[in-house]
């Protein structure tokens, strides 16, 4: 019996597992990849938090990422992240991570990504914050002690009584095993691989959320997949990310004329929100019939410096950035909804906790802000192992479950179905790419619960993302609005009807819960 069992090798699980066992409690991380594996070192552009004073603060950050979430952030939980952010950085980098500095070791280097009032995103080796970061964690987990199961992949919740207890897997060698605890935390990252053309790693087929929703725990904002508005339109595949950094830097979105284009869509033009970028250019690609447009940043000064990675990236497919325009079109890139939590990251049902992207946190609401992503995986993760120290042992009516009923009645859990006899992922990503992408509508939704329904998985993590594709199917097409990244094209404008978080329960319709009025409880 382990204290805390990780689900998860990210920036999430990796900074709980640290705290847990500086805590001093047996800790055991759980991962179906190698450990340092994890969509958190694909990560570019930085973190972000309001570490410089002179022209920055919490309630700025808190009032740009409310502004970017489309009216359904929850106020509490975006005040913990602005409040608590600046002292997990810093302790991140009491690890030992090495952030850029502008002249050596100088002052903290800094860029402004869409979203931002000011420049307040820190970074590492120029775009690539995600592997120091990873590479710190998995460090001081080892350095820790932390126990370590790779090539393990976990395959539903043990629940007994009400309460999670564990989890059934099957290890390295493909056996099933069963690994108890008296805590698990979820921090099995995102679903990017429902979708046909991603930015995320083939890992990411929503493994936790699906996990939870099979064991009857609420999860919700499932609608709301966020697709990056910047992919380098190329085979590759996951898709090289071309930062929003790039474009805080001076870069441009021009169309196949070479016509700039976002002035004329948003007053923060090619620094608006991601949302805005992403479906100005989706409506132009559908309307005219292109496959991508383009990013010009050949102002940019001293680029394969700057963006190292993407340096490399554009040149391993012959395109100089500092010359040429790269080809860019929209990729599935980040799932703001997941397992519903309170202020400290616990679920609808005891012993389960959650953190990261596999979370439901409210600080997203219907959009990310560019580099908010790492930055809540380090500030609810200490959450969770904080109020697991402190005692705590179930959920309050906090943050994203005020308004959500704990489980007071055991849901019926649904079975893992895994009885095909061919893989189904190639044909459910071509279905949610072509009716569940950026741009939706009832006819197209449907469409897609008709082709979701008579497929078949073969294996695990298909089954999951078959689950957790279905439910954003499901939760899209109650949604009969546009709000944040979920765009309907039969309901073009946001609606107060649903100004509110569509929760679902197992396999039950979304029901939709008003946002309550903010609490004054905010970080302790």
């Amino acid at each position: 019996m382990t204290d805390v069992l990780v689900l998860g090798s990210g920036v999430a699980g990796l900074s709980a597992a640290v705290r847990a066992r500086a805590a001093g409690l047996s800790v055991a991380v759980v991962t179906k990849g190698e450990l340092g594996w994890s969509a958190t070192r694909y990560a570019q552009g930085g973190v972000a938090a309001a570490l410089f004073e002179d022209d920055d603060s919490p309630e700025l950050h808190g009032s740009d990422t409310l502004a970017a979430g489309g009216g359904l952030c929850d106020p509490d939980a975006v005040r913990v992240l602005a409040a608590e952010g600046p002292a997990r950085v810093r302790e991140l980098m009491e690890l030992g991570a090495h952030f850029d500095r502008v002249d050596g070791d100088g002052e903290l280097a800094r860029a402004r990504e869409g979203g931002h009032s000011v420049a307040r995103v820190v970074h590492a080796g120029g775009d690539a914050t995600g592997a120091e970061i990873e590479r710190t964690l998995v460090h001081a987990v080892r350095r820790a002690g932390a126990g370590v199961l790779e090539g393990t992949l976990v395959t539903d919740l043990l629940v007994e009584d009400r309460r999670v207890v564990g989890v059934a897997a099957l290890d390295i060698a493909g056996r099933p095993v069963e690994l108890r605890a008296t805590h698990v935390v979820v921090a099995t990252g995102g679903a990017g691989q429902c979708y046909a053309v991603t930015t995320n790693p083939a890992l990411s087929t929503g493994d936790g959320i699906a996990m939870a929703m099979r064991a009857g725990i609420a999860v919700a904002d499932l609608e709301f997949m966020q697709f990056h508005p910047t992919a380098l339109h190329n085979p590759t595949m996951p898709r090289p990310l071309l930062s929003e950094a790039l474009r805080g830097e001076g870069a441009i979105l021009r169309d196949e004329q070479g016509e700039p284009f976002m002035r004329g869509e948003h007053p923060l033009a090619d620094l608006a929100p991601r949302d805005v970028v992403a479906k100005a250019i989706s409506r132009r690609l559908n309307d005219r019939g292109l496959d991508h447009l383009w990013l010009d940043a050949t102002g940019i000064e001293r680029f394969p410096e700057r963006f190292p990675t993407i340096w490399g990236a554009c040149r391993a497919v012959g395109l100089d950035p500092t010359r040429d325009w790269l080809p860019v079109a929209p990729a599935a890139h980040y799932l703001s909804g997941g397992i519903c939590t309170d202020l400290d990251g616990a679920s609808t049902r005891p012993g389960l906790w959650a953190c990261g992207e596999a979370a439901c946190s409210g600080v997203h609401g219907a959009n990310r802000l560019a580099s908010n992503s790492l930055l809540e995986g380090l500030v609810f993760a200490a959450r969770a192992v904080e109020a697991i120290v402190h005692g705590k042992d179930g959920p309050d009516a906090t943050g994203v479950l005020r308004g959500v009923a704990f489980d007071a009645t055991p849901a019926p859990v649904s079975p893992l179905v895994t009885a095909g006899d061919a893989p189904i992922r190639d044909e459910l990503q071509r279905v949610m790419t072509r009716d569940a992408g950026v741009l939706r509508s009832a006819a197209s939704l449907e469409d897609a619960r008709r082709a979701l329904a008579r497929l078949v998985p073969s294996d695990v993590e298909e089954a999951n993302l078959l689950s957790v594709g279905t439910a954003l199917v499901r939760a899209a097409a109650a949604r009969r609005e546009s709000r944040g990244t979920h765009t309907r094209s039969d309901y073009p404008e946001p609606s107060s009807e649903f100004l509110g978080r569509l929760v679902s329960v197992g396999e039950g319709a979304p029901e939709l819960v008003p946002l309550p009025v903010a609490s004054a409880e905010t970080a302790r």
